[in-house]
């Protein structure tokens, strides 16, 4: 009886003990199932899907636009060469002027008071010299006769002399006031429209200060600004087309005239100029304008597209996909400028190679990537 117990003790811890196994088996498998799975969701999520594009030469021939504005070659400000009030103002914005037509005046009053002053100076000096003149006459016969010593008639020169200077510097006084009275009159010299007016009447000017903006007639141009990497590629007398905006349709053919030898210290664009010679009547100063080139750049051929670009350790870069392994190379790069499709790249590609177009930020040295459209990748 008591071996049977045993046996039946024995039985139990037995079966308990299996029971305590399975338990602690179970959340193991599962835990390693579970695991499995993480790490093939993982290997699955690190292949990211990505778009790209496939590098090629670009042209060699570019072609470069800039906006612009419809400016006159010679602009200059105006103005009246004596101070004083202004009492009338003939010219308004955008009135056309020929050379003598009369633009504003000033108050010439104390100008002809100042006239006749030296008008006076010039016939008190003239008596003067006629006195010393008809003294000197008289001496000249009676120092050859011996009846005046040699320093005596040498008075009478040295003061018709002096006489005969202080005549010459009145008259030029009296021109000087003689011109100022006509600068009271302030006329055009050259053919042109008022751009600016800046004068009113009644306002007091002083001399040389600006009173208006006269834009010369006949020399028509197309003031840009080109940006520092594409200025090397222009050069004094370049053809370019030039296309108004106001006029659909309307081209014109031009030239650069002038390009600035230095860079503005703001915008740092070189300021260029492109002549036309016979604009049509449509064209008007201030109207915006868009100026082409055609360029031959042999430096930078390669053009990736602008949302393949990234950062790296402060250079640009790209990622560049190998072929065979599908795995990325985040590969530094050297830009040479823009253009209409995308980036220049100088240095770091290859025409051939396979870059990353969208997704960039998303990506890391060494990655694989699934291309999209291609389900075999």
């Amino acid at each position: 009886m008591r071996l049977l117990n045993n046996d039946n003790q024995k039985s139990s811890v037995n079966y308990v003990m299996s029971l305590l196994l399975a338990a602690l088996l179970i959340p193991l498998a599962v835990g390693l199932a579970g695991c499995s799975n993480e790490t093939a969701a993982r290997e699955e999520e690190a292949v990211r899907p990505v778009k790209v594009a496939v590098i090629e030469p670009g042209s060699r021939q570019r072609i470069l636009r800039y906006s612009g504005v419809v400016k006159s070659r010679i602009e200059s400000a105006i103005g009246f060469r004596v101070a004083g009030k202004v009492v009338e103002r003939v010219a308004n914005a955008g009135d056309r002027f020929a050379v003598g037509d009369v633009i504003a005046r000033l108050d010439d009053t104390d100008l002809k008071l100042a006239e006749d002053s030296a008008r006076a100076s010039v016939t008190s000096a003239r008596t003067r010299r006629d006195v010393a003149s008809a003294n000197l006459d008289r001496a000249k016969p009676l120092l050859a006769q011996g009846f005046l010593s040699k320093a005596a008639y040498d008075v009478r020169q040295n003061e018709f002399d002096a006489a005969a200077a202080a005549l010459g510097t009145s008259q030029a006084q009296l021109n000087q006031a003689t011109n100022a009275v006509g600068y009271a009159t302030l006329v055009a010299d050259k053919p042109g429209i008022v751009t600016a007016v800046f004068a009113e009447p009644g306002q007091v000017l002083s001399a040389g200060q600006p009173a208006l903006t006269l834009a010369v007639a006949g020399e028509t141009e197309i003031a840009i600004a080109v940006p520092e990497q594409d200025a090397g590629l222009l050069s004094v007398g370049q053809p370019a087309k030039v296309a108004i905006w106001s006029g659909p349709g309307v081209s014109i053919v031009g030239h650069i005239r002038e390009i600035a030898g230095q860079a503005d210290a703001a915008s740092r664009t070189y300021a260029v100029r492109v002549a036309v010679s016979t604009p049509p009547d449509v064209v008007r100063l201030g109207m915006t304008a868009t100026v082409t080139f055609g360029v031959s750049d042999e430096a930078a051929t390669l053009i990736v597209p602008l949302t393949a670009m990234t950062e790296s350790g402060g250079t640009q870069a790209v990622f560049v996909v190998d072929r065979a392994s599908k795995l990325v190379r985040k590969t530094p790069v050297t830009v040479r400028g823009v253009a209409e499709q995308g980036v220049r790249i100088g240095s770091g590609l290859e025409a051939g190679d396979m870059v990353v177009s969208a997704g960039v930020q998303f990506l890391r040295d060494g990655m694989r990537v699934r291309l999209m459209g291609n389900p075999n990748s």
